[in-house]
């Protein structure tokens, strides 16, 4: 794994600039105000956090990893902005976002692209439209269910069960394979956490709705890449990205049954420690092998995205 040391201080600076941000506006705001604050609050705090890790894109992006931080998260959060201001517009964006979010991910890749030569890529023209068109369906149904739930129960566990998610997703996309990749889940899970914290603040509505759609995009993308360009499973993948969708659980108990924000804290903690097991006793089995191949050797995983 990547310094523990060094992620704990770029986590904790990114928590830090996400919390001081949206404490500003958090008390005295209108909730359409304070939700577009924590919007960029967590896109801010997350490029610090990479800086720290010394992760910071190439611009202009070359790479999966750059076209994720430069282009897909900023037009997530551009997405929240406008939905701040106009909720039916914004939906529009989300949309948008949701249906380019894979296209722009693979771009120039060998999945979608003849790298070797005429017909060499891996994905047919009809199997590549129908997987962006899946993919999309999948990331918008996450993306409205969890700005629902953060409607329904004027609660902040949403957020936490996200950065849960994006804290784990990260975790189990280093053990994957992608170093550089992975990391990008630390800052992310410490703005997250940040606005949440900033949040309370607030008697009312958190206004966290914005910072939860640039933070499930942030996991999908992420939960993408290392899936198809390292070696996380499609058990592991789908554990992560569950994880903050089973908050809605405990909305279907009754009423009078209290102690529903714990639960949610404790259905979105199993996943992620199942899909963290999961990976490193993959890990350690493919560092065993004397012939692990480019994914599962050491040297491979701490030189693989540099």
């Amino acid at each position: 794994m990547p310094d523990p040391v060094l992620m704990g201080k770029a986590f904790a600076v990114a928590a830090a600039l996400a919390l001081v941000v949206a404490f500003l506006f958090a008390a005295r705001s209108r909730a359409p105000v304070a939700s577009a604050v924590a919007v960029l609050a967590v896109v801010g705090a997350a490029p610090a956090g990479l800086w720290v890790l010394g992760r910071l894109p190439h611009v202009p992006p070359g790479e999966v990893f750059d076209r994720l931080v430069v282009i897909v998260f900023p037009a997530a959060a551009v997405a929240e902005v406008i939905a701040a201001a106009s909720p039916r517009a914004g939906w529009v964006a989300r949309c948008v976002v949701a249906a380019l979010t894979t296209p722009v991910l693979l771009y120039g890749s060998s999945y979608v692209a003849d790298l070797n030569g005429p017909d060499s890529r891996e994905w047919s023209p009809a199997n590549t439209w129908l997987i962006y068109a899946a993919l999309a369906v999948v990331l918008m149904v996450a993306w409205a269910a969890l700005n629902r739930l953060a409607a329904r129960t004027q609660e902040r566990t949403p957020a936490w069960c996200l950065s849960g998610a994006a804290l784990g997703a990260g975790l189990v996309v280093m053990l994957s394979g992608y170093a550089t990749g992975g990391q990008f889940g630390i800052p992310l899970a410490a703005a997250l956490s940040g606005v949440a914290l900033a949040s309370l603040a607030r008697k009312d509505n958190p206004g966290i709705e914005g910072a939860l759609g640039v933070g499930v995009v942030g996991l999908f993308a992420l939960l993408l890449i290392g899936r198809l360009f390292a070696a996380l499973t499609d058990v592991n993948a789908a554990l992560l990205f569950v994880t903050p969708l089973l908050a809605w659980l405990p909305e279907l108990l009754p009423s009078r049954i209290r102690g529903r924000a714990l639960l949610r804290l404790i259905l979105a903690a199993v996943p992620v420690v199942v899909a963290l097991m999961l990976a490193q006793q993959k890990f350690a089995a493919d560092s065993a092998k004397p012939d692990s191949g480019p994914v599962g050797s050491i040297d491979a995983y701490r030189n693989f995205g540099k």
